[in-house]
């Protein structure tokens, strides 16, 4: 069966990279599904579905909003459910109060959309679309994530600080250029390996400090410095830690990085 996630757009990676995540607030949410994924009218009606389901404690429905397999976990193990009846059997194991509150007091249009998906609460529900056809018009919307963040509150981990040009130069490449190299943080198809954890804390960006290479279809570089882990013999970045939008003065004064 051909499969693939559905948020590839032209401008997928412009969203991470100089406008931010599409935050329904400040518009509805209709129009951050319609940017991020080019129509909402199926989108929103799983989203709505799914918090109507979870309220009621329906769990049979609650199941079959859910992609399997789905990795949980189930009072502090990892753990894979398989089908919407292991899910039902587990259900109140899975969804723990922490999880059911994020989705129950969750405004619709204060949903946080962009390339990866739809985010309930702080992460603890990701919904993303899967093609399942090669032209796209047969998509597969359910829930992909369900996991606590009781741990986000907890101090960041610290990591190497690398600042210089944050480059979208195709659909799915991302990448970090310092002075010392090319660091992978995506490729297309994961061809240089997996990608990096964290995508979503690249910070938002100004538009205006975004130079579009690709005659308005969304790619091109901007400026930054991000904590994060590597992979040295690789040239990857395997995770992103926090970081910082710069001007793209800053990077353009600095004679050790190389243009981007």
């Amino acid at each position: 069966m051909f499969t693939r996630t559905v948020p590839l757009l032209a401008a997928a990676m412009l969203i991470v990279l100089s406008a931010g995540s599409l935050f329904a607030q400040g518009q509805s949410l209709n129009d951050a599904l319609d940017g991020a994924f080019g129509s909402h009218d199926n989108y929103r009606a799983v989203i709505t579905r799914f918090q109507a389901a979870v309220k009621a404690h329906d769990t049979a429905a609650v199941a079959a909003a859910v992609r399997y397999p789905i990795g949980v976990e189930i009072k502090g193990k990892a753990s894979t459910i398989k089908s919407a009846s292991q899910f039902v059997q587990n259900y109140d194991a899975i969804m723990t109060k922490e999880i059911t509150d994020a989705v129950v007091n969750q405004k619709l249009d204060d949903l946080f959309v962009n390339w990866k998906g739809i985010m309930f609460g702080n992460g603890q529900i990701w919904i993303n679309g899967v093609c399942n056809d090669s032209t796209c018009k047969n998509v597969d919307i359910k829930v992909a994530t369900i996991q606590s963040t009781a741990s986000i509150a907890s101090p960041a981990p610290s990591g190497e600080m690398r600042c210089g040009w944050i480059e979208n130069p195709t659909p799915g490449d991302l990448f970090l250029i310092d002075k010392d190299a090319t660091w992978t943080i995506t490729s297309q198809g994961q061809a240089e390996g997996p990608d990096a954890a964290g995508v979503d804390n690249i910070p938002d960006g100004d538009p205006k400090q975004f130079v579009d290479t690709s005659r308005g279809a969304g790619h091109g570089y901007s400026c930054g410095c991000l904590s994060v882990e590597t992979s040295a013999k690789d040239k990857r970045i395997t995770k992103v830690i926090s970081g910082k939008a710069l001007p793209l003065a800053k990077c353009k004064a600095d004679k050790a990085l190389p243009k981007p």
